[in-house]
């Protein structure tokens, strides 16, 4: 079973995204809100070695908007080529 974390500001939009990256993605898990993006990238180092997992790079542009930020797990069966 592989599986990758990540953060983001829209998780409808990555879920979008990553369900055409990865094939058969399930077990969706969301946290709840950090107050910034410090706080997320903090979350996303420390479980990425807990977990021994990779992340997921988010695509979305936050540069103009004020975001709130949630991190995430899912399984999948390997990305899509």
């Amino acid at each position: 079973m592989a599986a990758r974390i990540g953060i983001t500001p829209d998780i409808e939009a990555e879920k979008w995204q990553i369900e055409h990256d990865f094939h058969n993605t399930r077990n969706w898990k969301v946290t709840p809100e950090f107050s910034n993006k410090k706080d997320a990238k903090s979350w996303e180092v420390k479980t990425a070695a807990e977990k021994n997992v990779k992340t997921v790079k988010s695509n979305l542009d936050t540069k103009r908007i004020r975001v709130k930020w949630v991190g995430f797990y899912f399984e999948h069966d390997g990305p899509k080529r």
